[in-house]
């Protein structure tokens, strides 16, 4: 496979020159060290250096490192002792309260360990406030970062063999899975870039690279900077599109179907996925399991279902004035060896007495043989150590019934809440066109405030849907029953922001 070359290097320069501030330069050094969701960063002083050879390396290792974003020559460069000197010198500044230019800690969480290192971990609030301002690693406080991407991963896959077809897709995947970029972290910091890509049959060698970065250090200041000049509250609204903003611990924003997808891998047995009607618990379990799977079956249960509906109970004989026993789906399903059980929505019933004596059954220490029970027919009923037990809850309807402490205990649980990021999937599923999506999301988040609608009402809008009109068929309906007429008033005020947003 071949290589990029010398042109598309010297392109690619040019077009990342000012598009951010230098000292970005320790957030993509966080980034490529892991730092991401649930997961901090201890630097000390020297175990950065491999993330900054990865990154920032032109050439010749004795010279020390490049910065290709930064705006001025005098900055594009960093001496070989930077991971003491600049990395953790300047977070160590930042924790100290002792700033020199930029301040990240409204949205990074500085700390120093018992042991010495300091640990860099995502704040409450992040990413809001970066890539925009000075504390946001831009030029100036009223600028926004925008790194051209394929520039920047054409920089990082120098000498890496890459795909002649689908070139500039790959370069974008591989630069994400390097940096560890949520889609959130990519929207704040880079822009889509058009560079032309040219290749050769070999990788440019240290020497080519070491002089590129020279002649262009030495003419950078005949370069034009790409500083993008942006008002606060676009750039707030362009985070509200992309991500769910909330003041909670940034470990409860992880993705609720990433969060169940780490609990299956760690061996969990039972699972409760809860929240508000609409939000994509199903469809998690089905990227899981898939619904079709001759190994998984779902049981949707109705209100009042008790143990005779659900486990086994006496029932009449057809044509005859005899009862008998005959079991329900759940005893049928463990029985029949399914390895995944779903019982949705288990809280229009008393799910407790439902379960019976399956109820201890569920619980990991109590699976095999060993455990098995006596069903009233005097049949042995036990579940098998690798059946996996998925419950989903609706935690909006008041009319349903409370699950008991108990039963939760015997169970991992997931939340699942409304999510702009799923919301923005679903319409670039539906083909909706950017403007059209933008203003459907900023109306999604005048609605959330008031009520948690669930990014799944809108799973049936198309391309050609007028949004109005499949609001006031689709989505005003459920708002109307919910507040009835006792807030009507919050029905009109959600239909005047509609107004708002798209007239």
């Amino acid at each position: 496979m071949p290589y990029i070359d010398k042109h598309t290097l010297e392109e690619a320069l040019q077009r990342m020159k000012g598009t951010a501030h230098h000292m970005l330069k320790i957030w993509f050094v966080l980034k490529a060290m892991g730092l991401s969701d649930g997961r901090s960063v201890e630097i000390d002083t020297g175990n950065s250096t491999p993330a900054l050879n990865r990154l920032f390396s032109y050439g010749d290792p004795n010279e020390g490192f490049f910065v290709p974003f930064a705006h001025k020559g005098r900055f594009m460069t960093m001496k070989s002792d930077a991971s003491r000197s600049i990395i953790q010198t300047n977070i160590k500044n930042w924790s100290n309260r002792t700033i020199v230019s930029n301040d990240p800690t409204g949205y990074l969480i500085i700390e120093v360990s018992e042991s010495g290192p300091l640990i860099v971990s995502k704040g409450r609030s992040y990413p809001e406030g970066l890539g925009y301002g000075e504390n946001g690693f831009a030029l100036s406080e009223s600028a926004r970062v925008s790194i051209p991407d394929l520039s920047l991963a054409a920089w990082l896959f120098l000498k890496t063999e890459i795909p002649a077809e689908n070139t500039s897709n790959h370069l974008i995947e591989q630069m994400v899975n390097l940096l560890n970029l949520d889609n959130t972290e990519y929207q704040v910091i880079f822009i889509k870039d058009d560079l032309h890509i040219t290749l050769r049959d070999t990788p440019l060698t240290d020497s080519e690279i070491n002089e590129v970065v020279k002649n262009f250090i030495t003419s950078s200041d005949s370069i034009k900077d790409h500083e993008i000049i942006e008002n606060k509250d676009i750039y707030m609204r362009r985070i509200r599109r992309i991500m769910t903003v909330s003041d909670s611990p940034a470990w409860l924003k992880v993705d609720p179907k990433i969060q169940l997808k780490r609990l299956v891998e760690q061996g969990e047995k039972a699972i409760l996925l809860y929240g508000p009607p609409r939000t994509g618990k199903t469809r998690a379990i089905d990227k899981i399991f898939p619904r079709d799977s001759h190994d998984r079956v779902t049981i949707q249960l109705h209100e009042g279902w008790t143990y005779e509906n659900l486990v086994i109970g006496m029932q009449p004989v057809p044509g005859t004035e005899s009862f008998n026993w005959e079991k329900g789906p759940l005893a049928k399903a463990i029985q029949d060896k399914k390895k995944c059980i779903v019982l949705e929505e288990i809280n229009r019933t008393k799910i407790s007495q439902a379960l019976g004596e399956v109820f201890s059954l569920i619980e990991e220490g109590y699976r095999g043989e060993q455990f098995g029970i006596s069903l009233p027919n005097g049949e042995k009923l036990w579940i098998d150590e690798d059946v996996k037990f998925f419950f989903t809850m609706n935690t909006l309807d008041e009319s349903t019934e409370d699950v008991d402490d108990a039963l939760l205990g015997r169970l991992a649980c997931v939340e699942f809440q409304p999510r702009i990021e799923d919301l923005s999937e679903i319409l670039k599923d539906k083909g909706i066109e950017a403007e059209k999506a933008d203003k459907i999301k900023d109306f999604y988040n005048l609605i959330l405030p008031i009520y948690p609608l669930g990014q799944g009402y809108f799973a049936g809008i198309t391309s050609e849907s007028d949004f109005i009109t499949y609001y006031v068929s689709r989505i005003r309906p459920t708002l109307q029953n919910h507040f009835q007429s006792a807030r009507k008033d919050l029905v009109e005020l959600i239909d005047n922001a509609l107004d708002g947003v798209f007239s």
